[in-house]
């Protein structure tokens, strides 16, 4: 069956044909490479290092000129870099996120029923120190590092379908067989994610295992998930990658530099090995100062390309120097649904505020006291659109009639601001005052506080939340604001401390992008409902707490597995707006303020083949490197 997705051809073809990859038979001898490699003392010809069947990347504008450096900004946790050079899944979503193309798989292949792939390697294709990337690599990750009970690696999203984990079995040095105890027809979608999912399972597995204590002396595996986890894997001076630059060198907090891969496996249509750029310099900026420096900077025109840390109040100022920075501002999509979502966590450890949580009129009651209007005059100068947390406005299965229905009744539910009746819905709660001291208690009499985790260093979502404080101070209900660093809210949502959480721009389409954000099956830290509950039903109920039995979270979680399992395309998206509106019927399960937000994307004039369009709201499409920087140039 398929092996490449488009939406609305895919899951009917019947052949995979690589439609946009031009063949590279024709141009097998005459392969080139940057002129910065010329003479590099022990570094083989160019066509000894490219795989038998180069992956071929269509220009956007043209073809390319080597060299030169692009600098950016990053926060210290190098999200944005992450997304910019560790993008290498099996497949790559389209520059117009339409579907997938292959990218490290050369191709794949489903049997009738869905419930066995046969994924195709590049042969000959090898990690950026010239050792031979294969099957086994793939092998190691799945029996080394997610079976092996001694390393702290979880089952994978995607890869445990009816309660199974899937099975494993290699079929030669480039291919693997994938089976699944039932159908599980977007396993390519789900796994070919951002930098995580099959981006990170990716490994080098001869080099990983110095760091294994299956395989050496070492007794513990902190070496060895530094260097696997996707947020810490970029800080690993010259480990062996399959991206089209190596880190060179990393100072924490300062400053990191990558270089051209000598081995990377993409070509151009004239057989030009990418990247056409020689490196990547990135400055780091703590996440208090990221958006000050790269405002300023880019003004500056000290910046080549930045599509992140930047907020809409910024867009007045980039457009007015332009030209003095000798930049364009391009306004790609962020394709978000709030900015800020309040994740309502139901996973808590205090029983208390989770009865009320479960309680639909509290949370209708939370959600009309909130002046969404004000919001958007406020923080955004009336750029955003006040609503209800719901999928993206841009998500295909919106496009039909149906879908516009759903859509229309679930981003505009219970968001007229109304405090006198959310007030009468918290007196019928017995969510009233009891001590006399102008708060309102817990029905038991217990003080009632809603405290709200979020980000320190986003000023748009602490701005939205000042002033949600403000609406629900004056019904009654006290509420605190937690602005704390990133790794304090990981502890948090990991150790069930969280209780509410503030989440900046976010995006998200039905099965494709972060389905975790509206039903809890995947335990990251943007799940809805909580990290605890999405681990349950992505281990099988073996790890986790599980929902309340007939509760929403419940529903949502048997919907997910209902929806994912159908093969039709018609009777997925019909599936998927059945588990929407059970937030219709239950909702609102997770608060939203405003979204659908434009954002700017800085480009230096000498930077080319960088589209005009793109997504950033999600990590999970992939950009920019869905928009392919390996292709980008500079001009002299």
């Amino acid at each position: 069956m398929t092996a490449r997705l488009g939406r609305n051809r895919a899951f009917t073809a019947l052949m995979f044909t690589a439609a946009l990859l031009t063949s590279t038979a024709a141009f097998a001898q005459n392969y080139s490479q940057a002129p910065v490699l010329d003479g590099v003392a022990g570094l083989p010809p160019i066509a000894e290092r490219l795989p038998l069947d180069p992956l071929v990347v269509p220009p956007v504008e043209s073809i390319g000129q080597y060299g030169g450096t692009l600098h950016n900004i990053s926060r210290d946790e190098l999200d944005w870099l992450r997304q910019l050079i560790m993008v290498e899944p099996f497949a790559r979503y389209e520059r117009d996120v339409s579907g997938v193309r292959p990218n490290v798989l050369e191709s794949w292949t489903w049997n009738d029923a869905y419930t066995e792939i046969t994924m195709n390697f590049r042969e000959g294709m090898k990690w950026s120190d010239g050792e031979t990337f294969s099957a086994d690599d793939f092998m190691f990750f799945w029996n080394d590092m997610v079976l092996d009970e001694s390393i702290p690696v979880g089952l994978p999203s995607g890869t445990v379908v009816a309660d199974k984990p899937m099975s494993v079995e290699k079929l030669d040095d480039y291919a693997v067989k994938l089976t699944f105890a039932a159908p599980n027809p977007l396993f390519m979608e789900l796994a070919s994610r951002g930098h995580y999912n099959s981006a990170q399972w990716l490994v080098p597995a001869h080099y990983l295992k110095q760091f294994h204590p299956k395989y050496s002396e070492v007794k513990d595996t902190t070496e060895l998930m530094a260097r696997y986890n996707a947020t810490s894997r970029l800080q690993q001076v010259g480990m062996p990658t399959l991206a089209g630059w190596v880190v060179t060198e990393y100072t924490a907090g300062q400053r990191i530099v990558a270089q051209r891969n000598p081995y990377y496996w993409k070509v151009d249509p004239e057989g030009h090995q990418l990247p056409y750029i020689d490196t990547i310099d990135t400055s780091i900026a703590t996440a208090d100062s990221a958006r000050q420096s790269v405002l300023l900077n880019g003004m500056a025109g000290k910046i080549d390309f930045q599509a992140r840390e930047f907020n809409l109040s910024d867009v007045s100022l980039l457009m007015q120097n332009q030209e003095a920075g000798d930049y364009t501002i391009k306004m790609w999509s962020r394709g978000d649904f709030a900015w800020p979502w309040l994740m309502i966590t139901y996973d808590h450890k205090d029983a208390g505020i989770v009865d009320l949580f479960y309680e639909q009129n509290f949370r209708i009651a939370l959600s009309q006291a909130m002046d969404r209007n004000k919001y958007n005059d406020v923080v955004t100068f009336g750029l955003a659109k006040p609503r209800q947390f719901s999928m993206s406005p841009e998500s295909p299965e919106f496009r039909s009639a149906e879908g516009q229905e759903v859509y229309q009744q679930w981003s505009n539910q219970y968001i007229d601001y109304d405090p006198e009746l959310a007030k009468s819905l918290l007196d019928e709660l017995g969510v009233v005052d009891k001590d006399g001291d102008g708060w309102r208690d817990r029905p038991d009499g217990t003080k009632l506080q809603l405290i709200v985790d979020m980000t320190a260093s986003d000023p748009q979502t602490i701005a939205v939340m000042d002033l949600v404080k403000e609406d629900w101070d004056a019904i009654g209900i006290d509420t605190i604001l937690n602005p704390i660093d990133n790794s304090a809210l990981t502890t948090r949502a990991e150790s069930g401390d969280m209780m509410m959480r503030a989440w900046p721009s976010a995006a998200g389409w039905g099965l494709m992008s972060a389905p975790t954000v509206w039903a809890p099956v995947e335990a990251r830290e943007w799940s809805m409902g909580g990290i605890s509950i999405s681990r349950y039903f992505q281990s099988g109920g073996t790890e986790g707490t599980a929902p309340r039995p007939g509760s929403m979270l419940e529903k949502l979680q048997n919907a997910y597995e209902f929806a994912t399992e159908q093969v039709d395309p018609a009777a997925r998206d019909a599936a998927l707006l059945d588990a929407y509106r059970i937030y219709l019927e239950d909702g609102p399960i997770t608060l939203g303020t405003i979204g659908e937000h434009p954002s700017p994307v800085l480009v230096s004039n000498k930077l080319h083949n960088v589209p005009d369009t793109g997504m950033i709201g999600s990590h999970d499409f992939g950009f920019p490197a869905t928009a392919d920087p390996e292709q980008f140039y500079f001009t002299k």
